[in-house]
This record gives C-alpha cells, sequence and structure tokens, in this order.
C-alpha cells in the first residue's frame, strides 16, 4: 500500500504538467475554432464569453450576473473525459497507481482552471485574490481577452511559454467599479 501511494504521488506532477499542456491544446483547438463539426465549445467560449467578456471594464461581472462564465455543468468533465483513453493505456502499460495520481493531478487542475477562471471573472476580494500570483494569473488572462490566440493558460501558463503563445499584458486587469 505504501509503495502503491509513492507512485501516485510521484506521477501527480506529471499529471499536472500533461494537463497545462491540455489545457493549452483544448483552449487552442476545441474552444477557438470548431473542429471536426464540433461547434459547441466554440461558440460558448470563443462567441458568448469573449462576447460577454471583453478586455475593458466588462471583463469583470461587476453588477451583470454571471452568465456565460464557465462550462455548462454537463460540460466540465469533458476535458477529464477525453483523456479516459490515455488513463486506460496508461494503467494498463504502466502503473495503476501511477494513473490514480495522475487522473487525480488532471481533476484538480480542471476544478482549479472552473475555480479559477470565475475568480478571474467574478472577483470578491478573496484572500488569495490579492496574492501576486494570482494578480499575475489574472493579468494573463486578462491579455488572453484582448489577444484570443494568445495566453491560452490560466492554471499553470507553462505551454504559453513552451509554444510561444505567451505575450506579456499590455494593461492591468480593470478594477471592480
Amino acid at each position: 500500500m505504501l509503495e502503491a501511494t509513492v507512485i501516485a504521488i510521484a506521477f501527480f506532477p506529471i499529471g499536472v504538467l500533461y494537463a497545462s499542456f491540455a489545457e493549452w491544446a483544448i483552449h487552442k483547438r476545441l474552444m477557438h475554432q470548431p473542429i471536426l463539426g464540433i461547434q459547441h465549445f466554440y461558440f460558448g467560449h470563443a462567441k458568448v464569453h469573449h462576447g460577454v467578456y471583453k478586455a475593458d471594464d466588462t471583463y469583470v461581472v461587476g453588477d451583470r450576473p454571471p452568465r456565460e462564465l464557465t462550462l455548462a455543468w454537463w460540460a466540465m468533465p469533458f476535458p477529464i473525459m477525453l483523456q479516459i483513453p490515455l488513463l486506460a493505456a496508461f494503467a494498463l502499460l504502466i502503473s495503476l497507481p501511477g494513473m490514480v495520481g495522475f487522473a487525480a493531478a488532471l481533476v484538480l487542475y480542471q476544478f482549479s482552471y472552473e475555480y479559477l477562471h470565475y475568480c478571474m471573472h467574478v472577483p470578491r476580494n478573496r484572500w488569495f485574490e490579492r496574492t501576486r500570483a494570482f494578480i499575475w494569473l489574472n493579468d494573463h488572462h486578462f491579455e488572453h481577452h484582448r489577444k484570443h490566440d494568445n495566453n491560452l493558460n490560466i492554471v499553470l501558463p507553462l505551454f504559453d511559454y513552451l509554444l510561444r503563445t505567451r505575450v506579456r499584458p499590455q494593461a492591468a486587469v480593470f478594477a471592480e467599479g
């Protein structure tokens, strides 16, 4: 049991790195262009979300009701479900405990993506919203609302750097009025 736990913990950071890549790829390829006839995620994100939350004072909700902000309840597991073949192969070819650690990272990453993204657009002066890390991530994401092909990562922008889609923010996030 201890050995399985150690293996799961060892594969967790690998899962986080992979999740950063998956976030980048899904955001770039599925949420900003229709692919294989699938329009739902493209329409909901690129057209509706970016249409409601722009790189101006509409970036934050303000007095408006938050809408079209996060994935629909039924779509939130979709990025994880896309990984099921990979996870099955991982368990069969590498290690079941390793797959558990890897999968735990994917689930935690997806939850972090949804929650951080929500907090960026619906600020409520939460303690972590005042940290340098959150402010940096929020400015990074604000720039994505200015230039949609850039700054695609929200949680861990590693692949924005590696795949050269990272641009330095031109302006700080608009503060809530």
